[in-house]
């Protein structure tokens, strides 16, 4: 997996590679390539192996972003731009109507990219040929909308495998979750490694308050659905980091009454943050 070529990396400032402006589909051909260089390497790991799973796991993470934003605008009726995240709130001034097949085509897709991208931190065999057929089934805007990320100190320092190994280790010592349900855009690089530690399912639902301006989790029908199966099951709520504590305080409230148990867990937690989860890797206090 990843992570073992990540041990050598600095966790408190984030690489030159977090920041970047790609087309979907070139971020797909990238980490075909990634993936399998990586994969070909031995036991001895060789010169700059650590710089091409650093790209490889800060740049990942897009395929889900980009999948959960064109899912949010085709559920709310938002249009399609090559390079804008529209707020919620802009949803009245559009209204664009859809039709149903292409909503449960977002939603499957969506789902589909959450596993590409757990397969390639995998180095999974054949991961080129899985993504090249989730690109055939994406929709051409898909492949010409440009993902900008951006350096994110504490999202990076959320990120360090064996942070988020000793938060597993911790969860699987008193709770046994069957399902990960974590609050995007900022959780996907961890929480993708976290669900393969744990080894179960994972679903990511969008609540950016300070990025998007979200005041509550965007919790859609469609969401309601899949989270039906695990109503009488047990879920970890997720978020990377803790500041303040709003956002994962407000995540859970919305979400845990949905599961029969339910436990929250962060990686990093401020030591001033007004909750504090029932599972945390790391206190931190600048």
């Amino acid at each position: 997996m990843i992570d073992r070529f990540l041990a050598g990396e600095d966790w408190e400032e984030p690489p030159a590679a977090m920041a970047f402006a790609a087309s979907y589909g070139s971020i797909l051909e990238e980490a075909s390539s990634l993936v399998a260089e990586l994969r070909g390497r031995g036991a001895q790991d060789a010169p700059g192996d650590a710089g091409l799973a650093a790209r490889l796991y800060v740049r990942t993470p897009a395929l889900v972003n980009v999948m959960l934003n064109y899912k949010i605008c085709v559920e709310h009726d938002l249009p399609l731009h090559p390079t804008v995240y529209y707020e919620l709130a802009e949803a009245r001034r559009y209204r664009i109507e859809r039709p149903i097949d292409e909503l449960e085509r977002a939603n499957r897709l969506f789902r589909e990219s959450i596993e590409l991208a757990r397969a390639a931190y995998r180095l999974e065999p054949d991961w080129e040929l899985a993504a090249a057929a989730f690109r055939s089934r994406l929709p051409p805007e898909i492949l010409s909308f440009v993902y900008t990320g951006g350096l994110d100190k504490y999202t990076w320092r959320a990120s360090e495998p064996a942070r988020i190994a000793a938060l597993a280790a911790a969860v699987r010592k008193a709770f046994h979750p069957e399902l990960l349900v974590a609050a995007a855009h900022g959780s996907i690089i961890p929480g993708l490694l976290l669900a393969e530690y744990l080894g179960i399912p994972l679903y990511f639902i969008r609540f950016s308050m300070f990025k998007r301006q979200d005041e509550t989790p965007i919790v859609s029908i469609a969401d309601e659905a899949w989270l039906a199966a695990w109503r009488q099951g047990s879920a970890l709520l997720f978020d990377e980091d803790v500041a303040k504590g709003t956002t994962l305080e407000r995540f859970t409230r919305c979400l845990q009454d949905r599961f029969a148990e339910s436990r929250s867990a962060c990686v990093i937690r401020h030591a001033g943050a007004s909750i504090r989860p029932d599972f945390a890797a790391r206190v931190w206090w600048d």
